[in-house]
C-alpha cells in the first residue's frame, strides 16, 4: 500500500509504523476508521490515546470506530454473490475475540478463482475504552453512526474531545 501511495502521491512523505508506537504530529484531528484499533492489544490502545492525546491540539478531535465486546454470537455465516462471485463471511466469537473469516470465489474466463482472509480482531468492553480517553482527558461521546451511515450491530463509533 505504502508503494501504491507513492506512486500516487511522490511527493508525500509516508511512514510505516503500528498505531501504538506512531510518531503523531501536532494536529486538530485524529481519525482511524475500519476497526484499527481492534487489531492491537489493550496496551497499544492505551499508547495510541496517550500518542493521541500528546499530540492533539485543545478541542482536538479523536475519532475511531471499534467492535465491542458483548454483541456477537458464537457463530455466524453470512453469503452474498451473483452471476460470477460470490463472498461467504463466517464469524467466530468467545466473547473476548472475533475471528471473521472472508473466502471470495470469482469466475474470471470460466476459471473459479478463490481467495480468503483471516482477520483477528481484540474486542473492547465500552467501559474501559471511555475510561483509558477520560484519564488523558477526552470528553467522549459514543454514536451508533458515521452521519447518516449506520455501524453494524456490536460497533461503536468514540468521538473523543482534547
Amino acid at each position: 500500500m505504502i508503494e501504491l501511495a507513492r506512486t500516487t502521491a511522490p511527493n508525500a512523505r509516508f511512514a510505516v509504523a503500528t498505531f501504538a508506537n506512531a510518531t503523531l504530529p501536532e494536529c486538530d484531528a485524529i481519525v482511524a476508521m475500519g476497526e484499527v484499533l481492534n487489531y492491537g492489544t489493550l496496551e497499544d490502545v492505551r499508547a495510541f490515546i496517550a500518542n493521541a492525546a500528546n499530540a492533539l491540539a485543545p478541542r482536538g478531535l479523536l475519532l475511531f470506530d471499534v467492535a465491542e465486546r458483548g454483541s456477537y454470537p458464537a457463530h455466524d455465516e453470512r453469503r452474498i454473490g451473483g452471476d460470477d462471485w460470490s463472498v461467504i463471511v463466517i464469524k467466530d466469537s468467545d466473547g473476548q475475540h472475533l475471528t471473521r473469516r472472508v473466502l471470495t470465489f470469482r469466475n474470471v474466463g470460466g476459471i473459479t478463482r478463490r481467495d480468503e482472509e483471516i482477520h483477528t480482531l481484540e474486542l473492547y468492553a465500552r467501559k474501559e475504552l471511555q475510561s483509558l480517553l477520560r484519564e488523558r482527558g477526552f470528553r467522549v461521546r459514543i454514536r451508533r453512526s458515521y452521519g447518516s451511515s449506520r455501524l453494524p450491530a456490536g460497533h461503536a463509533v468514540y468521538v473523543a474531545e482534547r
